[in-house]
């Protein structure tokens, strides 16, 4: 008759644990072996049926080498900065970046090391894990994305946030701080990050408002404010996505969540206040955002035409 397999410690750390932390617990390895317990890669194991993330990976590795830093595309996923599909994604199997001082370990099918020096502002110690800072990070992204998508990396990055949305009130990092990573940066990368650096902006709040503001300035357009208030006569006429004060025309991106009966409803009072104001109202939606924004930027530039606006 089989034994039934003795059940794992319950200070065994969760949801992920290497073997040296089991070990250390009196877990024997063929206990590991067992249908309860699911092999992750490497030496990382985890209770069978819990879904895993990409920092319950992470937080494992930092602790089982003590001076591991997640960095790269896994940084930037952890700072939940807006990635090109190819690399926005993580699912269960898929692989990690870190950065370790010595860069001597070897690359795994779970672990793609690298190696590089960190001063004090190019991390950020977390309760689970160590991340590279978001300036660092940014740094690191260069290599791997093209102009638009490092610029929006930027702007997520300086947003001002919105504290009963986010439960937080400061940026993750300054345009300051983007700055002194792009002057310190010397690899792969480091002309453009002067280049996106000139584009970033603090109030661009989302990767579609970024590239139709790319857009508008291809496009050849004034640069717009973004996300700031209109008052006029008393009225508040709420803070559209971009904006061309002088020529009464602002422009409002439509996401998923724009498309709940309750949010159409406001965006329609709204956009009734600001034709009675005098405005016109630019809504545009994913398709606008085709070839880097061009659509969107030239329904914005017909509706600059029709206020006055001479290139």
């Amino acid at each position: 008759m089989a034994r039934h397999a003795a059940a794992l410690p319950s200070t065994l750390p969760a949801p992920v644990f290497g073997l040296r932390e089991a070990l250390a617990l009196g877990v024997c390895p063929d206990r590991l072996r067992r249908r309860d317990v699911m092999r992750i890669g490497g030496q990382l194991f985890a209770r069978a049926g819990q879904e895993i993330t990409e920092l319950d990976v992470v937080a494992c590795l930092c602790r089982v080498h003590g001076d591991a830093v997640a960095c790269g595309p896994t940084a930037a996923r952890l700072w939940q900065a807006p990635l090109p599909r190819d690399l926005s994604a993580w699912t269960a199997g898929d692989g990690v970046h870190l950065l370790h001082p010595t860069g001597s370990r070897r690359p795994t099918t779970l672990v793609t090391w690298h190696r590089g020096a960190l001063g004090p502002a190019d991390m950020v110690a977390t309760t689970r894990a160590r991340v590279t800072s978001a300036p660092r990070t940014w740094a690191d992204l260069a290599p791997l994305l093209g102009l638009d998508d490092l610029v929006a990396v930027g702007d997520c990055f300086v947003r001002r946030p919105r504290p009963g949305l986010e439960g937080r009130d400061e940026p993750w990092t300054t345009l300051s701080a983007l700055a002194a990573a792009a002057e310190s940066h010397t690899g792969r990368g480091a002309r453009a990050l002067r280049e996106a650096l000139a584009l970033v902006r603090v109030g661009s709040d989302s990767p579609a408002e970024t590239r139709l503001r790319l857009g508008c300035r291809r496009a050849g357009l004034l640069e717009p404010l973004a996300n700031a208030r209109i008052l006029e006569d008393g009225s508040d006429l709420g803070e559209p996505d971009l904006q061309w004060r002088q020529w009464k025309v602002c422009l409002e991106h439509e996401g998923p969540h724009h498309l709940t009966p309750a949010q159409l409803t406001r965006d329609i009072r709204r956009a009734e206040r600001r034709h009675r104001h005098g405005w016109i109202e630019v809504r545009t939606t994913a398709p606008d955002l085709v070839r880097g924004g061009e659509v969107g930027a030239l329904r914005a530039r017909d509706a600059l035409l029709r206020h006055g606006w001479r290139p």
